[in-house]
C-alpha cells in the first residue's frame, strides 16, 4: 500500500455521497462522564489546534481509501461503519479543551456502543476524476476538525462495477500505522453483513485505557532518570532545539506559512530488497541499520558534517491487545549517527545499529513531559520513519482492492519528513519538505541520493563510503538564500 499526499489522489469518477457520524449533543445523557486521560499526543495536538484556530490552521487528517466490488448494499456498509464505530472506543469519545488554572486541561465524554449513527448526504456525480479528488479533500478538511465531535468522516464514490470507501481521521484518532488496518477491518465487516455471519476480527484494546498508564508512567520520569539524561545530552548537542534537515530548507524571504511538497520514490523491488537485506544482515546489519546508514553517507556528501542527527518513531503498541487497536501509539526518539571522512558502509551501519538500540528505550519519554521537564519547546522537523508492511493483515490483497493510505496537505517552513515503507511489492521512500527554493534544491536530490546508495549496497561491490573530509564545502549545497533579486541562491 503506498502512503501518498492527497494531491496525488487517483480516483475514478463516480457518485459521491458522505456517510457522517452523528449523535445526541454533548450535554445530553448519551455523553457518559469519562475520567480516562487524553493521551500526550493528544493533548498536544488538540493545544495546537485550539492555539491557532483563530488564525486559520491547515488540516491535520490521515485517510484511506480502498474498492468494493460489485453494487453496493448500503445496508451492510453502513451497518459495517457502525460496527467499526463500536469496534473502536476512540471514535466515541470526546475530548473538550478548558482553561486549568495557567494550563490547558481537557475533559472527556464517551458514547457507550450502539450510540452513534449515520447521515448520508449527497454530493451527485462527478465525472472529472481531479475536480472528485478536489471535493474528497475539501469534505476531509470540514469534516475532521480536531475540536469537534466527530472528527472522522465516510465517503463512497460509485462506480459501475465497484465503489471506491474513503475514510478519513483526524491524527488524534489515529496513526499511520492504524490507517494501514482500515480496508481489511472494514472490508471483513462489510462482508460479514452480507453473508449473514460473524466478523473474523480478533478482538482488540481500547485506546482510552492506553493513556492513563501512559501518563502515569511519564509522570515517574524525573531529571535524572537514564532516559532523560540521554534525552538531556542529545538535546544540548543540538543547541537547546530537535535536529533539523541536513542542510537549511527554510527560505527566509518567504513568509512563515510555507506549504509543503513531497512525493514518492520506489527505490527497491522485492528481490532487490531482498537482496538489500542480506547484504546487510552479511556484514552485521538489518534492513532498517542498513538503509539508515544510505542516510548518514548522503548527509555527509550534501552537508560536509561528521554526523547525523535525525528523529525517529517508534510504536508503544506493547501489549497485545494494543497491536490492532486504533489509536495515536507513537513514540519519537533521539538518533544520532557517526559517520566520518572514510568510514565505509560496513562501519556506518554498525553505527546506525548502535543508535537504533539506544533510541529504543528513550520512545518512552514523551516529547511534551521532557519539554516540562527541560523547560525547552520541543518540536520534532526532521524525522525519519520506517515500516514494515509485509504482514498486516490484508497486505496481500491491497493492492486487488486498491487500498491507499493518504495524508492532508501541511503548512510549515522548516519540517522534513522522509518514510521508508517496506511492502510485499517491494520498498519506497515517501517524503515531504517546505516547498521553498533551498528546499526544492536539497530534499528531491537528497532522496534520489539516498537511491542510488541503496542500489549500490544491493550490487554488493563498491559499497558506499564517506568521502574523505574536505574543507570544501560540498558542490550540491545551495542553502544559503540571499536576496538575489530572481537569480539562483548562492552557494556558501
Amino acid at each position: 500500500m503506498k502512503f501518498i499526499d492527497i494531491w496525488d489522489l487517483e480516483i475514478p469518477a463516480g457518485q459521491l455521497t458522505v456517510w457522517r457520524p452523528t449523535a445526541g449533543p454533548p450535554d445530553t445523557r448519551d455523553w457518559i462522564p469519562d475520567a480516562r486521560p487524553a493521551s500526550y499526543l493528544q493533548e498536544g495536538h488538540l493545544s495546537d489546534a485550539l492555539n491557532s484556530a483563530s488564525s486559520g490552521r491547515g488540516p491535520s487528517w490521515l485517510a484511506t481509501t480502498f474498492e468494493l466490488p460489485g453494487p453496493l448494499d448500503e445496508y451492510a456498509l453502513g451497518k459495517a461503519l457502525g460496527d467499526w464505530i463500536n469496534r473502536h472506543e476512540v471514535l466515541r469519545s470526546r475530548l473538550e479543551p478548558y482553561a486549568d488554572g495557567d494550563s490547558l486541561g481537557m475533559y472527556r465524554t464517551t458514547l457507550r456502543p450502539g450510540a452513534v449513527g449515520l447521515v448520508r448526504t449527497e454530493h451527485g456525480h462527478l465525472g472529472d476524476p481531479r475536480e472528485l479528488s478536489t471535493r474528497i479533500e475539501e469534505i476531509l478538511d470540514e469534516n475532521t476538525d480536531p475540536l469537534i465531535w466527530p472528527s472522522f468522516a465516510f465517503l463512497t464514490v460509485r462506480h459501475p462495477d465497484s465503489t471506491t470507501v474513503c475514510v478519513g481521521l483526524d491524527h488524534h484518532n489515529v496513526d499511520g500505522y492504524a490507517i494501514l488496518l482500515i480496508a481489511q477491518e472494514l472490508r471483513e465487516l462489510y462482508g460479514a453483513v452480507l453473508d449473514d455471519r460473524p466478523a473474523r476480527l480478533s478482538e482488540v484494546g481500547s485506546y482510552l485505557d492506553f493513556t492513563g498508564p501512559e501518563r502515569r508512567d511519564a509522570a515517574g520520569l524525573h531529571s535524572e532518570h537514564e532516559a532523560v539524561r540521554h534525552w538531556r545530552d542529545f538535546v544540548a548537542e543540538g543547541g537547546g532545539k530537535l535536529p533539523e534537515f541536513v542542510v537549511p530548507v527554510a527560505d527566509p524571504r518567504q513568509p512563515a506559512s510555507v506549504a509543503q511538497a513531497g512525493g514518492l520514490k520506489w527505490l527497491l523491488d522485492s528481490d532487490d530488497a531482498r537482496a538489500f537485506e542480506l547484504v546487510c544482515r552479511q556484514r552485521g546489519g538489518d534492513f532498517f541499520s542498513g538503509v539508515l546508514a544510505c542516510f548518514a553517507l548522503s548527509a555527509r556528501s550534501l552537508s560536509g558534517r561528521d554526523g547525523f542527527r535525525t528523529m525517529v518513531p517508534f510504536h508503544t503498541r506493547n501489549e497485545r491487545q494494543f497491536h490492532r487497536s486504533l489509536g495515536w501509539y507513537v513514540g519519537i526518539a533521539p538518533v544520532s549517527v557517526a559517520v566520518r571522512g572514510g568510514d565505509d558502509f560496513e562501519q556506518v551501519m554498525k553505527e546506525a545499529g548502535e543508535a537504533l538500540r539506544r533510541a529504543r528505550p528513550l520512545a518512552c519519554a514523551p516529547l511534551a513531559r521532557l519539554a516540562e521537564l527541560f523547560g525547552l519547546p520541543l518540536e520534532p522537523r526532521f524525522m525519519v520513519s520506517y515500516m514494515d508492511i509485509r504482514s498486516l493483515p490484508g497486505a496481500g490483497r491491497w493492492t486487488e482492492w486498491k487500498a491507499t493510505a493518504l495524508r492532508s496537505r501541511r503548512i510549515h517552513p522548516h519540517e522534513v519528513y522522509l518514510w521508508i515503507v517496506r511492502t510485499r511489492e517491494g520498498v519506497y521512500l515517501s517524503h515531504r519538505f517546505p516547498d521553498s527554493e533551498p528546499g526544492r534544491a536539497n530534499v528531491p536530490s537528497y532522496v534520489s541520493d539516498i537511491g542510488r546508495l541503496v542500489r549500490q549496497v544491493v550490487a554488493g561491490e563498491n559499497l558506499p563510503s564517506a568521502a574523505p573530509h574536505s574543507s570544501c564545502p560540498p558542490r550540491s549545497h545551495p542553502v544559503c538564500v540571499r536576496d538575489t533579486k530572481g537569480k539562483e541562491p548562492t552557494p556558501c
